[in-house]
């Protein structure tokens, strides 16, 4: 969470603000069905038989899980920005598939089960504090069905870029247009190696493209926890999970049939789990 400024322009939680944007800055920056594409070529790898259900955790404003009901799965999105899902469920438009419920994924209560669990997109590392990682894996294997699967990506700490430890960070920048706005993110990352976690700070400055003149500007800064491979197995298996694979987690950067595994410069590795008990 983030203190808000005295000069109002920084946001108090998480994807407030910047949820507005977030679905044209996005669409501009990720290929959601490819990468849905890839996820369900891990599916077909790791289930003997295609799922029927799938509950997106952390799912922002449903981008993955509009596909994932799409696509046949029953499909639940949870998140706990208000923001995020406002906008989820505008776009749901009456249908019953998917649904969308406000909920901390470390205290999930619904009352269906699924045969997958998934985490995508960085949300896994808002987890800061391992305590509340075991209760994340505790409540999502309650929600599993009997040979069910979580699959997660997690941020790995090897893969870091060395200009992120430095004291200025590393910078980077996008910019997208939607018609009526220009949309520019200014980016900068900085990692302290001694807690895992990159500090992601956003500013944000939107244009009128007509007129060139400034109409919205804020900030907004994210804490995400990064792990290694063999730190998050400890993690599962402390939590009765099994780990079944590490793959690299640019999950539209394969185009063939073969699944690629992570290695010591994957920065998004996506985990395959499995309840053990």
């Amino acid at each position: 969470m983030v203190a808000s400024s005295p000069h109002g322009n920084s946001s108090s939680t998480h994807y407030t603000r910047m949820a507005r944007y977030y679905d044209t800055l996005y669409s501009k920056i990720v290929d959601y069905p490819s990468q849905v594409d890839y996820l369900e070529k891990i599916l077909t790898k790791h289930r003997r038989k295609r799922p029927e259900s799938i509950l997106d955790v952390a799912c922002g404003t449903g981008n993955y899980t509009f596909i994932f009901a799409k696509r046949g799965y029953r499909t639940t999105g949870i998140d706990i920005s208000d923001e995020m899902l406002q906008i989820a469920r505008e776009k749901v438009a009456g249908k019953t598939n998917p649904q969308f419920f406000k909920m901390d994924m470390r205290k999930l209560l619904l009352q269906a089960k699924y045969d997958v669990a998934v985490v995508l997109f960085g949300g896994f590392g808002y987890l800061l504090e391992q305590g509340g990682v075991g209760e994340f894996f505790a409540s999502v294997a309650k929600q599993l069905n009997t040979g069910g699967l979580l699959i997660f990506e997690f941020w790995q700490d090897s893969a870091i870029l060395r200009a992120a430890t430095r004291p200025s960070g590393q910078k980077t920048w996008d910019r997208v247009e939607n018609g009526k706005r220009s949309i520019i993110r200014l980016n900068t990352s900085k990692y302290d190696a001694h807690t895992n976690i990159l500090t992601v700070t956003f500013d944000f400055y939107v244009l009128d493209t007509r007129t060139k003149r400034l109409v919205d500007s804020f900030s907004e800064t994210h804490l995400v926890k990064t792990y290694s491979v063999s730190h998050i197995q400890e993690l599962l298996e402390r939590s009765n999970f099994k780990a079944l694979a590490f793959y690299d987690g640019e999950l539209d950067k394969t185009k063939n049939d073969e699944l690629a595994q992570a290695s010591f410069s994957t920065f998004r590795v996506t985990a395959v789990a499995r309840p053990s008990g």
